[in-house]
């Protein structure tokens, strides 16, 4: 279950993207005042950028509806009126596209399961739990779909959110070697937080719903209701 709940990977150049990785932050333009010559290639990287968050969307899109197997280059390719040549500059293979997708939210995992020494622990667990709802939040169209996705269970960027899991274990267990029983009631908080936020009703008031699951993981994890706010 763990392993289906993933996601931003980092990338490199346009030209080789890494398999796995966080998304760089876009650049658009490092020139100071003055500099003109560096504004056509600003407004290159921004072109640059905007069809690569295009190909991205069609991709999930296509991945959302045939499965990520099944999904060829050349579908994508079709969808967005390139040549297989056009999109081979972006991303060379299906895998550097799933990298890419799954990208952002790898990233915001791997930053959540930083240690931090500097709170203290029942506290440090209602945090932990709030940033990842906030997480599952923010990616939970790419979660849905990877979740019910067979297909990608292989991907060198699941092994990666298996890796990251298995450091969020113990950290929401409050313990480095957390028991059964207390695998178990993790596997519960972040069913509830997935319950509610990944199947959340097109109605719903997000805000609400994120309180909602925040409050239903910590209670299966047997953390106090303090707000974290101020702390």
């Amino acid at each position: 279950m763990l392993a289906g709940m993933v996601w931003g990977t980092t990338e490199g150049s346009e030209e080789e993207p890494d398999a796995c990785g966080r998304d760089e932050p876009l650049r658009l333009g490092t020139a100071g005042r003055g500099h003109a010559p560096d504004a056509p290639r600003a407004g290159h990287a921004a072109h640059g950028d905007q069809t690569r968050a295009r190909i991205l969307q069609v991709a999930l899109e296509l991945i959302a509806d045939r499965g990520f197997a099944a999904t060829s280059t050349r579908e994508i390719a079709e969808r967005l009126g390139f040549t297989k040549a056009a999109l081979y500059y972006h991303f060379r293979t299906k895998e550097d596209l799933l990298a890419a997708i799954v990208g952002p939210a790898l990233g915001e995992l791997a930053a959540l399961v930083e240690p931090d020494g500097a709170k203290s622990a029942p506290m440090a667990g209602r945090l932990l739990v709030e940033g990842y709802a906030g997480l599952v939040g923010r990616h939970a169209e790419l979660i849905r779909v990877l979740a019910s996705d067979p297909s990608v269970k292989k991907s060198a960027c699941l092994r990666v959110a298996r890796s990251l899991f298995e450091r969020l274990v113990p950290l929401l267990a409050g313990t480095d070697q957390p028991d059964l029983g207390q695998r178990a009631r993790v596997r519960a908080a972040l069913g509830a937080v997935h319950g509610v936020l990944v199947h959340a009703h097109p109605g719903d008031d997000p805000d609400a719903d994120t309180a909602i699951a925040v409050e239903a993981a910590c209670a299966v994890l047997g953390i106090g209701a303090e707000s974290s706010e101020g702390s």
